[in-house]
């Protein structure tokens, strides 16, 4: 962790938590989000339940996909578009 960087509190961590969860902050930030998340056990069951819950809800979107009926028009529609004559 940066010299500069201040250690984060629980909100600080919290503010930052979906962030981390997206791999989205500075390394500097994403560890003293880390080293919190090591320290305080309250935080570390809040990531824990966010963390499998954003699982639980990629695996079920993309085990599910679009209808069949959806797949059908928009294939009926991109084959309708390309039959139809230039103008």
């Amino acid at each position: 962790m940066s010299a500069n960087l201040q250690p984060l509190d629980c909100q600080g961590a919290l503010d930052r938590l979906y962030e981390y969860l997206d791999g989205e902050l500075t390394p500097d930030i994403e560890q003293a989000v880390r080293s919190h998340l090591d320290a305080c056990a309250r935080c570390f069951a809040l990531f824990n339940f966010e963390d499998g819950f954003l699982k639980f809800l990629e695996a079920r979107t993309r085990a599910q996909g679009a209808p069949p009926e959806l797949k059908r028009r928009i294939l009926r529609s991109i084959f309708e578009d390309e039959s139809a004559p230039e103008s």
